[in-house]
């Protein structure tokens, strides 16, 4: 898989009050780009259907803000805490998530394309009804979070963990778990889900069970 990573500008802007820098952004629906925005501490505000390209995040928080429907493009999120924040229905295209915490943020809907999540923390998210193309997963914890319904091209995972998530009705095949750690998957009572999935054969004795089969 080759993904294309994020093309940023050499001369990005400084932004020390990066949302009331958005604001006439938002007012006027016109995508803000080209910034480099810093120990940035946002809780709780709406950043309805933003639009961000060629851009860093470095050292942010952002808690429980509302970036539903919105578009990034391009966009580097470093050392980030995007905890329970709603990115429902947004765009996502050249992103990347490095060494960051977006526990229990909520990406329903949303399109991911040449995306890559690395030394991040997933756990207790949400990616349903997602289309995915061109993404990976390199060192992340996506413990207890849902992947259902959930159309999946080109995915990858490395050394990540993917401990009792929902995959119910996402196709699985040809995505290779075999060097993460992968157990207790809440898929169909028929697992089609896993079916064409690779796997260790120590992650096939756990998930044996689910086809109804006793290992002595």
């Amino acid at each position: 898989m080759s993904i294309i990573s994020p093309r940023i500008s050499n001369k990005l802007v400084k932004t020390d009050d990066f949302y009331s820098y958005a604001q006439d952004y938002l007012f006027k629906e016109l995508t803000l780009s080209e910034i480099k925005s810093c120990e940035q501490q946002i809780e709780g505000l709406e950043f309805f259907k933003i639009e961000i390209a060629n851009s860093v995040f470095e050292n942010c928080t952002f808690h429980n803000c509302n970036f539903e429907k919105s578009s990034f493009v391009d966009v580097v999120f470093q050392y980030c805490d995007l905890s329970n924040s709603k990115f429902a229905g947004s765009y996502f295209e050249r992103c990347k998530f490095v060494s960051c915490k977006c526990m229990g943020i909520d990406m329903i809907d949303a399109v991911l394309k040449h995306t890559i999540f690395e030394h991040s923390n997933l756990q207790y998210s949400y990616f349903d009804k997602m289309k995915v193309s061109d993404v990976l997963f390199d060192h992340v914890d996506f413990t207890e979070s849902s992947m259902a319904e959930t159309k999946l091209k080109r995915f990858e995972a490395k050394e990540s963990k993917f401990v009792k998530n929902n995959f119910f009705k996402t196709l699985l095949a040809k995505v290779d778990f075999s060097n993460n750690e992968f157990v207790a998957p809440i898929v169909s009572t028929h697992p089609v889900e896993l079916k064409g999935a690779i796997i260790n054969m120590f992650q096939a004795a756990d998930l044996i069970r689910l086809w109804g089969v006793i290992v002595n």
